[in-house]
């Protein structure tokens, strides 16, 4: 069991993974937004994982408002409240910022605002200080059966992108942060397995059926958004931990979830 003054928001597909490993989380029930942050006092670290990931969602226009509510605006008044009050915050923030795969990407590199729900996530992370933690995951996978978990979507893919990229599961963006903590670290930091994949390979790998491919331009082109392809260098989170082989632990995840039933739908 973590310790009892640290708080995870958010008891969603990632929340919940933080609640496995011990984790205190506040849902929808126990923590409201917009709303009072009095709840948040009795805690001296708060992780937040409240987000709006629905991509397609956040480019309808009509829906800025709610996006950037939750995206970014609670994202700042959560940070203002634990400068004020002397704690510490960990923010889930995504790798979406990137949006290139021709070399890994680093903190410290070139981002792109390609998206509404890429300007909601850099907005929130300028609106953090300077000793928040905020950690960039990429495109979720998990051992544990989820709308949202890349690995349940993944035998009902119809085609196969050829493009590769970086991939996280959530219990490596527990772990890491976890050990972050510990280390006292503030900051920026890449969140993602070693290695990178393309979703073509990763199905090879798991024994799925393969399907037709697509290129990146291609998958643009039918899904209509501003989808990206990029790969993460994760060697500043490794000076503090160290995530295991993707393909490695997709296919450990796949096992978990019973891939064999998921394969024959």
């Amino acid at each position: 069991m973590q310790n009892h003054k640290t708080i995870v928001l958010g008891c969603g597909f990632l929340g919940s993974e933080f609640e496995r490993h011990g984790y205190d989380v506040l849902g929808r029930g126990a923590f409201l937004w917009p709303g009072s942050l009095d709840v948040l006092e009795p805690f001296d670290t708060i992780i937040n994982c409240i987000g709006n990931a629905d991509t397609r969602a956040c480019e309808h226009a009509e829906n800025w408002r709610e996006v950037s509510l939750v995206n970014t605006e609670l994202v700042a008044a959560l940070s203002n409240h634990a400068h004020r009050k002397g704690k510490r915050l960990v923010h889930i923030s995504t790798g979406c910022v990137y949006d290139r795969n021709n070399a890994p990407q680093c903190e410290d590199g070139k981002v792109s605002s390609h998206c509404r729900y890429v300007v909601s996530k850099l907005a929130a992370e300028y609106a953090c200080h300077a000793d928040d933690l905020i950690l960039r995951p990429r495109l979720y996978f998990s051992a544990a059966p989820d709308k949202n978990n890349l690995l349940c979507k993944l035998p009902a893919f119809s085609k196969h992108l050829t493009e590769i990229n970086s991939y996280t599961s959530t219990r490596t963006i527990v772990e890491a942060t976890t050990a972050l903590l510990s280390a006292g670290q503030s900051g920026i930091f890449n969140v993602a397995q070693t290695g990178y994949a393309s979703i073509a390979q990763i199905s090879s790998k798991l024994g799925l059926p393969a399907r037709p491919r697509l290129d990146g331009v291609e998958l643009q082109r039918e899904q209509g958004l501003g989808l990206v392809n990029n790969i993460m260098d994760v060697s500043k989170l490794e000076a503090f931990y160290q995530p295991r082989e993707l393909l490695e632990e997709m296919a450990e995840c796949w096992q978990q979830l019973g891939g064999s039933k998921l394969r024959a739908g």
